[in-house]
This record gives C-alpha cells, sequence and structure tokens, in this order.
C-alpha cells in the first residue's frame, strides 16, 4: 500500500523507514549494514580512543534524499575483521525509499587522495582515512552530485577535512577537496554541528571548517577556520577568514563548530548574505558576491560583525548549533544560554537581541527548527538535553520538545513535559534536529523515534 514515511539512520549502521502517521510501529523496511558473524561490525568508540559518538560509530551524517527519483542516500562506516586483517571502511549507500534495496551497483567505497604535504602524506599525496575521518555533515545532493563533508573524531590521530563529490546515478566520485592539503598539523574538519553542506542558486558550494593551518592569503591552499565558496567540481572561489584566524586555531575556537546559513536574498546593497558563529561566539554576517577573503587588521571586509554575541558559559564554549531564519529574524542556541532572536533589516543584524527565552540551555546548545504557513503561523522548536559533561555525553534527565512564539522567545506554546508524562520525551541525542512536516514534529533520541502531533 502507500505510505507516508520518515526514515531513521542510527549509530548502530540501520536505516529504517517507519510509517509517519502512526499506522504501524514496525517497520515499514529495516537495512542493517554489519554482518557480526562475518566479522562486519560498527566502530567501536574504543577504536578512536574517544568519547565524542560514545559506544559505537556507524552513521552520523544526516542522509539526504531525491525526492524525485525515490533514493535515500547516506554513509555507513564498518569495522571488518577477517582471519589476520582488520579493516575500516566508509561506503556510500543509494537505497529505495520504497524498500531500502541498494541501488546503482551501490554501495560505494569511499576513497580519495588529493596533492599535498600535510602531516600523514605520502609522496605529495594525502590519502583519505576511513578510520579517522569523521561523516559529520549532513549530505547534499546538487545537480545530481551528492556532497559528503569529513572532520574529526575528537581531534584525534591524523585526518583532514574533506568534501567528496560522488555522481548521484553511478556513485562515480566527481571531485575530492581538501580544506588544509599543506597542513603542519591535523585540521580544517568541515563540522558543521548537525547542518550540512549548502549550496545555491548557482550550484556552489557553501561551508566553513574548524582549526587548521591557513595561508590562502599568502597563496597557499590551506583554509582552517574560514568560509569557504567551492565550485561543484571542487575550486575555491571565494572565502572569508576572520582577523584572528591564528589566536581560533590556537585555542580550539573552530569556527565549523555550528555550520553556516544562507539566507533569503536581502534589501540593501548586500542581497546575497550568509551568517556564521561558531566557538568564539562572534557572529559574522558575509557577503556571498565578495566575501572578503582575509585582512589582518580586523574583520571590516565583510558585510558585519557582532563580536562576543555568543559566549556562551560553564562547560561550554561559544556557539555549536546552526542558526535558522524566519520572518526577518535569525535565531541562535549557544552553549549555557539563552536562545536569542536578531532583527535583520536592510541586510544588516541588529547589535543586540531582539528578544530571548528565559530558559537557559545547557551544552551544546538546543537544535532548532521553524515551521510556518508561509509567513505567518510561526513556531520556533527547539530540543533542550540536561546533565551532559564536556563532550556532549552522560544525560542526567529526561529531554523536552519545546515551542516558543518566534516574535517573543519568553512566548512557550508548548513543551513535552506540560501534561504529566504524556508527552515526555526520550534522552536527547546531540544535534538531532526536530523536523517538522504534515503537522507532526519528529524527535530523534537516543533509544528512540518519538512522534508529536495535534490531539485528535
Amino acid at each position: 500500500g502507500y505510505h507516508n514515511l520518515v526514515f531513521v539512520a542510527t549509530e548502530h549502521d540501520s536505516v529504517y523507514a517507519f510509517d509517519a502517521d502512526g499506522l504501524t510501529n514496525n517497520p515499514v523496511w529495516h537495512d542493517s549494514f554489519i554482518d557480526p558473524a562475518a566479522g562486519v561490525t560498527t566502530v567501536p568508540s574504543a577504536d578512536l580512543a574517544t568519547e565524542d559518538i560514545p559506544v559505537e560509530i556507524g552513521i552520523t551524517g544526516t542522509p539526504v534524499i531525491d525526492p524525485t527519483n525515490g533514493i535515500l542516500y547516506v554513509v555507513a562506516k564498518t569495522k571488518e575483521v577477517t582471519v589476520g586483517s582488520t579493516n575500516y571502511v566508509q561506503r556510500l549507500h543509494a537505497l529505495d525509499i520504497k524498500t531500502g534495496a541498494e541501488m546503482f551497483g551501490g554501495p560505494a567505497v569511499i576513497q580519495a587522495t588529493v596533492p599535498g604535504t600535510a602531516v600523514g602524506s605520502q609522496g605529495g599525496i594525502i590519502s583519505f582515512d576511513p578510520l579517522l575521518e569523521n561523516q559529520r555533515p549532513a549530505l547534499l545532493l546538487n545537480s545530481n552530485v551528492v556532497y559528503v563533508g569529513f572532520a574529526s573524531h575528537g581531534d584525534n590521530f591524523i585526518w583532514n577535512g574533506f568534501v567528496l563529490g560522488y555522481n548521484a546515478t553511478n556513485l562515480q566520485q566527481v571531485s575530492a577537496f581538501c580544506t588544509t592539503p599543506n597542513n603542519t598539523s591535523p585540521g580544517g574538519g568541515v563540522w558543521m554541528g548537525g547542518g550540512g553542506i549548502a549550496a545555491d542558486t548557482n550550484g556552489n558550494l557553501f561551508f566553513s571548517t574548524g582549526n587548521g593551518t591557513f595561508d590562502a592569503n599568502t597563496g597557499g591552499k590551506d583554509y582552517g577556520d574560514s568560509v569557504l565558496q567551492i565550485t561543484p567540481g571542487g575550486s575555491v572561489l571565494d572565502y572569508f577568514t576572520p582577523y584572528n584566524q591564528l589566536y581560533l586555531s590556537t585555542n580550539d575556537l573552530d569556527l565549523a563548530a555550528a555550520g553556516i546559513l544562507l539566507l533569503p536574498d536581502q534589501s540593501g546593497p548586500h542581497p546575497h548574505l550568509l551568517v556564521a558563529a561558531g566557538k568564539s561566539g562572534t557572529i559574522y554576517l558575509v557577503n556571498r558576491d565578495h566575501m572578503g577573503h582575509y585582512s589582518s587588521s580586523g574583520d571590516t571586509n565583510i558585510v558585519q560583525e557582532l563580536a562576543n554575541a555568543l559566549p556562551g558559559g560553564g562547560g561550554g564554549i561559544g556557539n555549536h548549533i546552526g542558526p535558522v531564519y524566519f520572518n526577518g529574524q535569525v535565531y541562535f542556541s549557544d552553549d549555557n544560554d539563552y536562545i536569542k532572536s536578531y532583527q535583520l533589516t536592510n541586510g544588516l543584524l541588529s547589535t543586540s537581541p531582539t528578544s530571548q527565552s528565559s530558559e537557559l540551555y545547557l551544552y551544546p546548545g538546543a537544535p532548532l527548527s521553524v515551521s510556518a504557513n508561509g509567513s505567518s503561523d510561526g513556531i520556533l522548536w527547539v530540543v533542550e538535553r540536561f546533565g551532559v559533561d564536556a563532550g556532549g555525553n552522560g544525560n542526567t534527565a529526561r529531554g523536552i520538545l519545546r515551542a516558543y512564539d518566534p516574535s517573543n522567545l519568553t512566548n512557550v506554546l508548548y513543551d513535552s513535559n506540560q501534561a504529566g508524562s504524556r508527552d515526555t520525551l526520550d534522552y536527547a541525542a546531540k544535534f538531532s534536529v526536530p523536523l517538522v512536516i504534515n503537522g507532526k514534529v519528529f524527535v530523534a533520541s537516543q533509544s528512540g523515534l518519538t512522534v508529536y502531533g495535534l490531539l485528535p
């Protein structure tokens, strides 16, 4: 029969398709990419000496769907042990959304080599390491190419930031870009804080990078702590790098911690804008047509800078959550702070928040999304976590789904604890953004999928 489907990907290397209307709690289909009897498992976190993703590592980046052809693209990471040999593999799967069947002869093993002299290179070549590379950002499908970004697991070992492109209909690699190919230490990760690589109407890609070497201003090819615009083929078109990039990199203040947001066209002299804010807590408003490059004397080369606007506090540092936009307001949720909105007028942000929540959100902040009927009936949805340590783990209380009036963040329209135990949420997952569609809100947590909607 026919179903509205919601898809869930897990760190246990599974993809599930559920009936989104709750007609059945059993999966419509389920794919697993492990086979323990054959020695194929998820990657234990201990193999990477980090708990940034606790217990096991399988699927981390959000999949992307081609709605025209009904294909879901997802990257899965596995550990594969045979007699006398251990291999780590990342694969790009193309799944039929109706059945879960592999398409186009997939999956494709993810491999890449690029010229460079960075740490770990051999003979002037950098090779993609499937164990050390963390497929963190959401996948992007643009002009029949699936783009996949990578950073690290807890900044451990030798790794590089990559953006790889694959033909969506034959899974052949068509581009490979390394953010810091001549890095003097590992860096340049494409993190994006639960968000993903973005594209404009010309098909060019936008993303930010984390700590690492920067030398593009002197003719080099390293873009640590920068916002990049590259062509679909992986050539740099434009970039912006903060004046204090060396300070950011030295002090672990990744610009890419929260990713970027391409804004809708604005009035004023700069209609095409993007906004970025990372661990430093500074908000950068950048002209996408002329991104400003680098100036050692200050960030006067961009449209606007709001220094220390999102300072965070307690165990958190700055901003790890991607911003969202609605009706001329840009919303942020940084570490150990209140959700804040900034008014965007004639291409400039207000210098102070126009509204902020009464609720304080712990590290790493609250993932945000907006639902609306065009420009009316807006709701800002957030997921709160409790009792987490500096690594974002160790929840001690259940999460809360909360809904705000986006025009007045002191006005809470709903929270999942207000009706006793009826709507309570599971322990919330880090960076899991609430999905709103067809009058329902879907929240993926540490052990399940919860669906909220209007009562009958």
